[in-house]
């Protein structure tokens, strides 16, 4: 891959710390961005400037994006890659348990995308790319709060893309099925009440992991974002995997009450 800019830009990835976010900005790293990693943990990786963020502390988000851009003046690029997942019946989940995972998410991520609008509406250009899913255009039972924190990014990244479109600003949301990384271990299960949907909260949520286990690596992830940033232009949408455009044009082409219940025969 030729380096997508010769002159150094800066690109800020949320979730920075591992899997598809470390990669993402190793990629980035190598291809002559100037990187900033935000995560919780503390991290150390050549060619990447950590700084300590929780997406869902207001008071973090801005005094992490400050000191990017008294260090550089301006962002050019940023991946909101953070992410967490919970599973279980929606009837059972705990509140606590929604609120991170909105927070997480969703509200993170608009956070994060917020802080660099001004100044990249100042310098007339800009690209924020969102890392969502296919289950925000193919609803997951029993990771139904799962599906509406991408549904809702999806969702905000096309109006603010309309928003911006005048200043040079584009956004993008990439959509991915099946990644292996240690989000399937990092998932917050509660199979509470499954005696009561008749063990069916326990089989889904295990198909799932299987098939995660088995889906692209982080790399391919962080491949396929550098292909879309040497385009012209950033699509509103981008399904990553062949395999996994075949399912969108899928989306497109059934009648919602029969994706549904093919959903349903899978993994409901």
């Amino acid at each position: 891959m030729t380096n997508i800019d010769a002159n150094h830009k800066t690109a800020v990835v949320t979730g920075a710390s591992r899997g598809i976010g470390l990669s993402i900005a190793r990629m980035l790293a190598a291809e002559g961005f100037r990187v900033f990693g935000l995560s919780r943990h503390e991290t150390h990786e050549d060619n990447i400037v950590f700084i300590p963020c929780d997406v869902t502390e207001i008071s973090s988000v801005k005094n992490a994006f400050d000191k990017i851009l008294d260090q550089t003046g301006s962002i050019d690029l940023l991946v909101a890659n953070a992410g967490m997942g919970i599973s279980g019946a929606a009837e059972f989940a705990r509140e606590e348990e929604i609120d991170r995972q909105l927070a997480v998410n969703l509200t993170g991520a608009i956070r994060c995308a917020r802080q660099v609008v001004a100044p990249m509406r100042e310098k007339q250009r800009g690209r924020i790319v969102f890392v969502s899913s296919l289950g925000a255009i193919f609803p997951l039972p029993f990771q139904s709060f799962y599906s509406v924190s991408k549904a809702g990014i999806n969702a905000f990244s096309d109006a603010l893309g309309l928003e911006l479109r005048p200043f040079g600003i584009e956004t993008c949301t990439l959509l991915l099925n099946d990644v292996k990384t240690d989000f399937t271990a990092s998932r917050i299960k509660n199979i509470q009440g499954d005696d009561i949907y008749s063990g069916r909260i326990r089989a889904s949520v295990t198909k799932m992991e299987i098939s995660e286990q088995h889906g692209m690596e982080p790399d391919q992830v962080a491949a396929v974002l550098g292909r879309l940033l040497k385009r012209r232009h950033l699509p509103p949408h981008y399904i990553a995997g062949f395999s996994n455009q075949l399912l969108g044009l899928l989306y497109r082409l059934l009648p919602t009450r029969l994706m549904l219940k093919i959903l349903g025969k899978i993994y409901g």
